[in-house]
């Protein structure tokens, strides 16, 4: 057995554990058919889960998890007060079963611990890969090993990941102050909430100021793996040859699911609309490789107008999900902000459910009439302290 670590943003814990309980039964085994292991006992920590499981387990999580930002493979935790200690124990470890040769990249952290020099740490780790793969050094670097030392306890840890999980290998253009994909998956969970899939199914998402699409695409393959990337496992010398494979995301079973009904967006910029044509169509094939037959269009249609001017004709109920620009950028910042904006989408698109981002020092203080406040989620927004309000039809 082997333990990982999925790192994912403050709060997201119980959101990603969720993501990985209803993944897990279709997993695959060495056979490449659904695996029999029983869910783990998993640590909720701050900032991501840890677990036991078998190493071709737990490295599929990586195609699956929507909210998580990385997953790393621990290595070993001891105590170390001293160099020399910490040196041997890092040599002992099985690089020669991972790495192919000794070109990696540092993530080195210590605190509250003897061991506090960053620099010397990664410098008496350098010196021990390089003694074991004698001189071996590619020209690029094949992995990344993450070393933590906190009260004097060493973590070492491989990364299985490579490029942050919120990279889906879709988005193929940005507009302007994008959000980012696992922002927008865990925003769109919270959203869903114990919803049905045969409610979802009649359900149509508005996104009035779609911009690239984010919300949108991330809506269309929230129940899909992302396979068309690559994960940085697959440099590993123990790498399972199945996902060696270009055909390996074939064998899984995952049933073919289309959250929503329909996924209509509005932006007053005409640039956006190609833009988040393009990467909609990108999520679209990518789901097609791999559902096959299972694989049904999603009817989408994005307009180049202002949401604050039209008037959505959809039929059946629609919900609402909007990250709106801030401040001067916000189209109603001189009539009254954001209480304006929701109150304006509220009336001109009637939405069923409402789901806004915005800075928590704008919280929105009055709620517009035939809505009442469903629930107020609290979202780190690049760096900016954002609120996530969800308001439901009375």
């Amino acid at each position: 057995m082997n333990k990982f670590f999925v790192a994912t943003p403050l709060d997201f814990e119980k959101r990603t554990l969720a993501e990985m309980k209803e993944v897990w039964p279709y997993l695959l085994g060495k056979d490449a058919k659904p695996h029999s292991l029983p869910f783990p006992e998993v640590a909720v920590l701050e900032g991501g889960l840890e677990f036991e499981t078998e190493l071709f387990i737990g490295l599929q999580l990586n195609f699956f998890l929507k909210t998580a930002n990385r997953i790393l493979l621990r290595m070993t935790s001891f105590k170390a007060k001293d160099l020399p200690k910490f040196y041997q124990k890092f040599k002992g470890l099985p690089w020669l079963d991972f790495l192919p040769h000794a070109n990696v990249t540092w993530e080195v952290a210590a605190q509250k611990s003897r061991l506090n020099n960053e620099k010397r740490l990664q410098e008496s780790a350098e010196t021990a890969l390089k003694e074991i793969f004698k001189g071996q050094k590619g020209t690029e670097s094949c992995a990344s090993i993450y070393i933590r030392m906190d009260d004097d306890l060493c973590t070492i840890s491989l990364d299985s990941t490579g490029e942050h999980l919120h990279k889906r290998g879709w988005s193929v253009l940005k507009g302007e102050a994008p959000l980012r994909e696992t922002i927008a998956a865990f925003l769109l969970e919270e959203m869903i909430g114990n919803t049905s899939s045969a409610e979802l199914a009649g359900i149509t998402l508005l996104d009035p100021m779609m911009g690239s699409g984010t919300f949108l695409g991330e809506a269309r393959a929230l129940w899909a793996g992302q396979f068309a990337r690559d994960f940085a496992f697959k440099k590993w010398k123990r790498a399972p040859k199945l996902f060696a494979s270009s055909s390996f995301a074939l064998n899984y079973t995952l049933p073919a699911r289309m959250p929503f009904k329909a996924y209509v967006g509005y932006d007053i910029d005409a640039d956006m609309i190609p833009a988040a044509e393009k990467n909609f169509a990108e999520v679209e094939r990518q789901l097609q490789v791999v559902q096959r037959a299972g694989f049904v269009p999603a009817p989408h249609k994005f307009i180049h107008g202002d949401a604050l001017k039209l008037e959505t004709s959809e039929d059946g109920p629609v919900w609402l999900v909007v990250n709106p620009p801030y401040g001067e950028r916000l189209p109603v910042a001189d009539q009254g902000g954001l209480k304006t904006l929701v109150k304006e989408l509220c009336l001109r698109h009637k939405p069923q459910k409402l789901g806004v981002l915005y800075p928590e020092k704008e919280r929105l203080s009055a709620v517009p009439a035939g809505y009442k406040l469903f629930k107020e989620i609290r979202v780190n927004n690049g760096g900016l302290r954002c609120l996530f309000t969800i308001l439901t039809r009375l």
